[in-house]
């Protein structure tokens, strides 16, 4: 049974109570509109850097998004680009970074009629803010557990994992999901590594699949040859980030994957991977690796002499899109001003922050720290302010 997570309810409470054969197309300079038709599936494999995000449009259109990848790499652009204006079910499939990092600011961009989550509390702030966000979208929200079913229009996904109960790996945690489409099916494991394997395994659920999206970015903590031998997957799909610090993939799994006969695609090789299917076969279409701009932040301008009791203005450049942070100085601490709260760079990567410097400031020159963040890249300028009367 689907259940209602009790952290995230009180938070509520203030607003709510295998056949086919692969086909490799031409690489797409762009994503495709959402084209649905009676018949067709479409899963996109979002090139999100080094993180997760996967979309899936049902043949009737209906909207699912499972992960989000880091914050500002990329997974609301292309939500946007593919026109999509609602998403009908959100999976974020455990609390890590690059999974769930997006998904505020998706959450905060695009309407939302339903969240699941597996429950598990986290202590990151990307966390907090999700679980903020959440209450604020009045989305429907709920926890599943091995056993229960995510109903898509037409498409019906079982639930493998986690258990019962939540074990202490957060990757073993990680909410696994199957699709059966007529004769092609979908193994989508999240971070799920050989533990969780073993215990879907040892649970006797059915998980041969045309199409496996490898657990954890390939890494040799994932993909055990026992758990490949019973997948049997003809399409092997797997997210890393380019030159990523990680070693992602592992050659040990991609050798397992071979062994098993699964072609294998990479986006960090091929970028976005998008694969359709009428349940009788399906094809692979690529857009080639996503191209990350370096990270740039300036400070144009700053109030550099301001008397307690007055406003200051601080104005910066970064990226287009860009989360970034203030953190103002005083010799008592940090300011907690109205006005200091984490905004996104517009369009034009312009960014601003306006606080008011209290009465009781000391006098003296403080620093403040201005950081962006955008596709797992965060970079911090120094400067400073001078309170004066």
């Amino acid at each position: 049974m689907i259940r209602h997570r009790p952290l995230l309810v009180c938070l509520l409470l203030i607003t709510i109570i295998a056949a086919g054969c692969i086909v490799d197309l031409a690489p797409l300079a762009q994503p495709p509109t959402i084209k649905p038709t009676s018949e067709t599936l479409q899963i996109h494999f979002i090139d999100v850097g080094q993180g997760d995000s996967i979309l899936v449009i049902s043949p009737e259109g209906k909207i699912a998004l499972i992960d989000g990848g880091e914050a500002g790499s990329g997974a609301l652009q292309y939500l946007q680009n593919m026109g999509v204006k609602r998403i009908d079910l959100m999976v974020a499939t455990h609390p890590h970074d690059d999974h769930i990092g997006g998904l505020p600011e998706i959450l905060e961009s695009i309407p939302v009629t339903k969240v699941v989550m597996n429950g598990e509390e986290h202590t990151s702030s990307t966390f907090e803010r999700l679980l903020d966000d959440i209450a604020g979208s009045k989305a429907e929200y709920a926890e599943v557990r091995r056993g229960d079913t995510l109903t898509l229009g037409s498409l019906n996904f079982e639930v493998l994992n986690p258990g019962l109960r939540l074990g202490d790996d957060i990757n073993n945690n990680s909410i696994v999901l199957r699709l059966a489409y007529g004769k092609v099916s979908f193994l989508l494991m999240g971070d799920a590594e050989k533990t969780a394997e073993r215990e879907i395994l040892d649970a006797n659920l059915a998980v041969a699949a045309t199409v496996l999206k490898v657990g954890h970015h390939a890494s040799t903590t994932s993909s055990s040859a026992g758990f490949l031998d019973r997948v049997r997957p003809a399409v092997a799909v797997y997210f890393a980030g380019v030159d990523n610090s990680f070693g992602h993939p592992d050659k040990e799994t991609l050798n397992a994957l071979k062994a098993v006969n699964a072609k294998t695609y990479g986006t960090d090789v091929l970028g976005t991977i998008v694969i359709t299917s009428d349940g009788q076969g399906y094809q692979v279409n690529t857009t080639g690796p996503q191209t990350v701009a370096a990270l740039a932040l300036d400070i144009v301008s700053l109030t550099s002499r301001v008397a307690p009791g007055s406003q200051a203005t601080l104005n910066a450049k970064t990226l287009p899109g860009a989360r970034c942070m203030i953190t103002v100085h005083t010799k008592s601490g940090v300011s907690e001003a109205r006005g200091l709260e984490p905004h996104k760079a517009d369009s034009s990567g312009n960014i601003s922050w306006t606080w008011k410097v209290g009465a009781g400031t000391a006098e003296g020159t403080w620093k403040i720290e201005v950081t962006a963040e955008q596709n797992g890249q965060s970079l911090t300028k120094e400067t400073s302010y001078t309170v004066k009367k």
